[in-house]
């Protein structure tokens, strides 16, 4: 009799590829004879500190599960020891502080159980669990009845595991491109689009659908390009080009060509006719970033080009018409630019229309964690890593107290950096902390700059010419003006009397 209810076992658990159907299988034959009223399977993992649970049956269900309970060193410790038995009755789930604490938050109402260790060899695989709602139904002819069943579980769930690493590439790639599509594709399109940009994205939202000119401001590295393609993905251009123009990056002896194209002859070399940025851009939307960057020369030429919406390519007579939206950014004061001669104000006022401030990294600390998620699954997906590197607390707190001077793109280079030293894992960023010298001062507006030391020069020079030039470019930022909102007395913080006081003590017109 017991040989046969051995082997009617032994073929039920073997009876599926899949481990929730032999399980399955398994169960309908089991409860006949054991007051039970489920099975589920888990593995200790202590690369991770937890507990996953690979499968789950009952009356109503059978399940493959993936889900992992973290657990404490105490608990592992209990885990890890050598004279823990093979299989062991719990008529009181109290009385095992691990189950205890691990079971009930997958299978809720569990009140008693039979525990049997799966081992294969010298490895111990993992735990399969008798349990029963009621407390206190289990007796010793119940385990001696199952206990010829563990070979048999432990081969099974093997085969399963041994399945999972063989599928393990594929499975990350699959998580990783599932990870990717949730961050990427957030509403509106941008990581923190929730959060810290949501003021940004509110502002976003409201111009996308409109032709409006846009101005985007904000330091470098701050995601600007990121914002610009927001807009346009939103508008009713997001089907045609999106050109991104890099202003600074062009020679200026080549910004007419670059932007507007030139006909065939226009120059040695021009052996063809050739369409430029705006061109190119004709019915969707050019993005020019670092536009305080060009020149004046070039300033006039595009102002024509916002107001008339044509171009005239270099070396030919005949306008081109345009239907373009223009998105400029930039990490400049321009408004200070325009005081100063350096920028036309006509251009100011038809780009700053809609001018959106893109608040840097430290004034939205809140989306470094979701930055970190984000930029940690596309770099594991670079460097072709089969699992997601991990970033303790302390290394977190880390990344939050730093100043971030080069903002979101700095953190993604941190991040790589961290990963090459370590792709395994866990991230260290102690070099970012003992090469912190930049210090973020508050202004009385509101507004947090930062002081980097380090990039001054080992070169002093007396304290009263550094206070002159400081102020004479006070000057040139407010374009002369001294008193009153937005004079250099207020930015400077200081009375405007004592500040002409010391002009004019230091010599300054």
């Amino acid at each position: 009799m017991e040989r046969k209810f051995y082997y009617n076992a032994t073929q039920r658990l073997c009876s599926s590829l899949q481990l929730e159907e032999s399980l399955q299988s398994y169960f309908e034959l089991i409860k006949q004879v054991l007051p039970i009223d489920g099975i589920f399977l888990n593995i200790y993992r202590p690369e991770f500190s937890d507990i996953q649970f690979l499968a789950h049956v009952n009356d109503q269900l059978a399940t493959p599960l993936e889900n992992q309970v973290p657990i404490s060193k105490e608990m592992e410790q209990l885990l890890q020891q050598a004279d823990r038995p093979v299989i062991r009755i719990v008529n009181d789930i109290s009385l095992d502080s691990v189950t205890q604490f691990v079971a009930p938050k997958v299978i809720p109402g569990i009140k008693s159980l039979i525990l049997m260790r799966m081992v294969s060899g010298n490895t111990h695989l993992g735990i399969v669990g008798f349990y029963s709602k009621t407390v206190g139904v289990f007796k010793t002819k119940h385990a001696d009845m199952i206990e010829p069943h563990m070979q048999t579980f432990s081969l099974i769930t093997a085969f399963n595991l041994k399945d999972r690493n063989l599928l393990m590439l594929n499975q990350a790639l699959t998580q990783q491109n599932r990870s990717l599509k949730r961050v990427i594709f957030t509403p509106n399109g941008v990581v923190g689009g929730n959060a810290g940009l949501k003021k940004v994205m509110n502002q976003v939202e409201a111009i996308a659908k409109l032709n409006t000119s846009v101005l985007l401001q904000g330091e470098t590295g701050c995601g600007k390009e990121v914002i610009a393609n927001a807009v346009h993905e939103q508008s009713s251009r997001s089907s045609r080009p999106f050109i991104k123009v890099n202003c600074g990056a062009i020679p200026e002896t080549l910004i007419d060509s670059e932007l507007f194209g030139y006909e065939k002859g226009a120059f040695t070399g021009a052996e063809k006719r050739k369409a430029g940025h705006f061109e190119q851009a004709n019915g969707g939307t050019i993005f020019l970033d670092e536009i305080g960057e060009l020149p004046l020369s070039a300033q006039v030429r595009l102002l024509r080009v916002l107001q008339n919406s044509t171009i005239t390519r270099v070396g030919g007579h005949n306008s081109v018409q345009l239907d373009i939206r223009v998105i400029a950014a930039t990490h400049r004061n321009l408004q200070a630019m325009v005081h100063s001669g350096e920028f036309r104000e006509d251009l100011w006022y038809r780009l700053a229309i809609f001018p959106i401030e893109i608040p840097s990294l430290r004034q939205r600390r809140s989306d470094i964690p979701i930055l970190v998620q984000h930029f940690l699954e596309v770099l594991s997906a670079k460097f072709n890593l089969s699992k997601l590197p991990r970033v303790s607390t302390e290394q977190l707190d880390t990344l939050n107290s730093y100043q971030w001077p080069g903002n979101v793109r700095e953190l993604m280079n941190v991040l790589e950096r961290a990963i090459i030293q370590s792709p395994q894992g866990p991230l260290n960023f102690d070099f970012i902390s003992a090469s912190k010298s930049e210090e973020a001062v508050e202004t009385s507006s509101g507004e947090t700059i930062v002081i980097d030391p380090s990039h001054a020069s080992d070169k002093l020079v007396p304290l009263d010419i550094m206070i002159s030039k400081y102020i004479e470019h006070a000057m040139r930022v407010t374009g002369g003006k001294l008193y009153g909102t937005g004079g250099a007395a207020e930015l400077l913080d200081i009375n405007p009397n004592t500040l002409r006081s010391k002009m004019k003590k230091l010599g300054i017109c």
